[in-house]
């Protein structure tokens, strides 16, 4: 029904000659053949070449006729459709179908494999549709009937949507603010799930130069005084474009701090929760509540309060720093000290497990960031956990590092922020369990990608850097609480102060002879604070 056939007859050249044949064997041997000239049979000279195809048997039946032969200028015709020309991909919502039949009467267009979907309607030659869901492949079927009813093979075709642009992660950086004629170093990569046809761009300030698809590693001289945006741009083949950037400002002066800090006794500490929710976390979500089990024990004796929220950036309930409602609190968004330790520790490792998938998009720092913005908006949650007085400890669990490069994505900027808000009265420290940095094993299985800015923002705050791969967190978050307990015996400052200076501390106006040790921002001191006013100087870059 669905085919076409052609006859074609090929006139017989009749040649009567009388010549002779050279056949030329592989042995580079000839022979010589003379007709007799009473033969009516023909010698036509010929030539042979080597053909590397499939040699066929000679068809010994004399009914079989041979295949068809097309005339010059005409095509076979193949019944079927295409999607987009038989393109691939495609980054727009919709796509044209083309459909090709010989007795066009009827079509039904649908997307299951055996043509059951859809509904019948006039043939028409061409149709654009519009994708029933995006970034996913997508497969249409399609039957033909003709004027009589009959029904043509059910014919498949797919087409995968491709809207997102390629990945770019930075991995190092400079920090937010550096001194004059410091070198710096900035590594990233480009990498796309889809293609690896990606075209990669990199500007410093205007200047732009060629990158590389996969890890590149861009070395800066000393630069100058004054601000810098460093921007990668890539682009794959149905161009969709990505583009990332870092900002820094380059400082020419150093800066003298004096910090007054008042140390009570209340022993009071907030302990903020960041939980990465999103689907690459799946693994470690299956057992958070049993990772996280032994938290509390450690904390007991202190006035301790407990909130979580998520690494979810977005405007929603679960997302931009809001608090996350405790399972089984009845509404409640905050542990504190004066429930019982079971009870306390149930609720923050249920709460911990998250059954949502957040996005994907993960950004820890900025929930933090948003937290405290909440905080300085009067918001009734955030004024209820930031206690006046309390030490403030963050906990992030995450398998993937900061995916976003704004200010609230910066660590000195939110340390900034937390000292303006206290004025240099809160003692902080930021802790990780997250992917270390060239711990190839867990990158390899279930940390997504390092954890550079995590690393980072621990280190500058002397928290702790954990494991977000391990089987049991039990270790950890021991060493996280004994860090939280740690705080009591802290001081905070303000910016990272200049080794080559002296700190120079003070309580009630004399000299502390106390030894301590300088991790980041944080001088920890052998044993706890006595209460009192302190000063301390010293040396920050401008």
């Amino acid at each position: 029904m669905f085919s076409l056939s052609r006859l074609f007859i090929v006139p017989i050249l009749t040649i009567v000659l009388t010549t002779s044949c050279k056949l030329t064997s592989d042995e580079s041997t000839t022979e010589t053949i003379t007709q007799s000239s009473g033969s009516s049979t023909p010698v036509v000279d010929f030539s042979v070449v080597e053909d590397n195809g499939t040699t066929v048997p000679p068809n010994d039946d004399p009914t079989t006729l041979p295949p068809p032969v097309l005339n010059p200028g005409d095509t076979e015709f193949e019944e079927g459709f295409s999607i987009n020309n038989d393109n691939p991909y495609t980054n727009q919502p919709f796509v044209d179908l083309t459909f090709r039949t010989l007795a066009p009467s009827k079509i039904k267009i649908g997307q299951a494999l055996n043509c059951s979907d859809g509904q019948w309607e006039t043939y028409v030659p061409s149709k654009r549709v519009d994708l029933p869901v995006l970034y996913k492949t997508i497969t249409y079927s399609v039957v033909f009937q003709d004027w009589e009813g009959g029904l043509s093979t059910c014919f498949r075709k797919s087409i995968t949507h491709d809207n997102v642009g390629p990945e770019v992660v930075f991995q190092t950086y400079p920090a937010a603010t550096i001194e004059v004629g410091t070198a710096s170093e900035i590594s990233f990569y480009v990498r796309d799930d889809r293609s690896e046809t990606v075209a990669v761009d990199c500007s410093l300030n205007g200047i732009t130069k060629a990158c590389f698809y996969g890890n590149n590693k861009v070395t800066l001289p000393e630069l100058p005084v004054g601000s810098y945006v460093f921007t990668v741009t890539a682009k794959d083949d149905l161009q969709n474009i990505t583009t990332r950037s870092v900002n820094w400002t380059v400082h020419s002066l150093y800066k003298q701090v004096l910090q007054k800090v008042t140390v009570n006794n209340y022993k009071k500490v907030d302990v903020l929760f960041v939980i990465d929710n999103s689907g690459s976390m799946a693994y470690e979500q299956q057992s958070m509540a049993q990772r996280t089990s032994q938290f509390l024990s450690i904390l007991q004796g202190l006035d301790y309060q407990i909130a979580i929220t998520t690494t979810d950036p977005r405007n929603i309930n679960l997302g931009d720093g809001r608090l996350i409602p405790l399972t089984g609190g009845n509404g409640k968004k905050i542990i504190d000290a004066s429930l019982q330790v079971s009870t306390a520790q149930n609720l923050l490792s249920q709460t911990l497990q998250r059954p949502e998938t957040g996005s994907g998009d993960e950004q820890g720092i900025r929930s933090v960031y948003r937290t405290i913005e909440r905080y300085n908006s009067n918001e009734s949650d955030f004024r209820s956990f930031f206690r006046e007085g309390a030490q403030l400890s963050v906990v992030l669990i995450s398998d993937e590092d900061e995916s976003a490069n704004t200010t609230k994505n910066d660590p000195a900027s939110l340390l900034s922020l937390i000292n303006s808000t206290w004025s240099g009265q809160k003692r902080f420290n930021f802790n990780s369990i997250i992917t270390r940095p060239g711990d190839t094993a867990c990158r390899n299985s279930y940390g997504y990608s390092y954890g550079e800015r995590y690393k980072t923002i621990s280190e500058m705050t002397g928290g702790v850097l954990g494991n977000v791969c391990d089987m049991d967190y039990t270790n950890q978050v021991a060493g996280i609480a004994d860090e939280i307990r740690r705080l009591l015996k802290t001081l905070t400052l303000s910016c990272q102060p200049l080794t080559q200076f002296p700190i120079v501390i003070k309580k009630d106006g004399a000299v502390v002879s106390q030894e301590y040790k300088l991790e980041g921002l944080n001088i920890k001191f052998t044993t706890e604070l006595d209460p009192g006013a302190y000063e301390v100087s010293y040396m920050c870059l401008k």
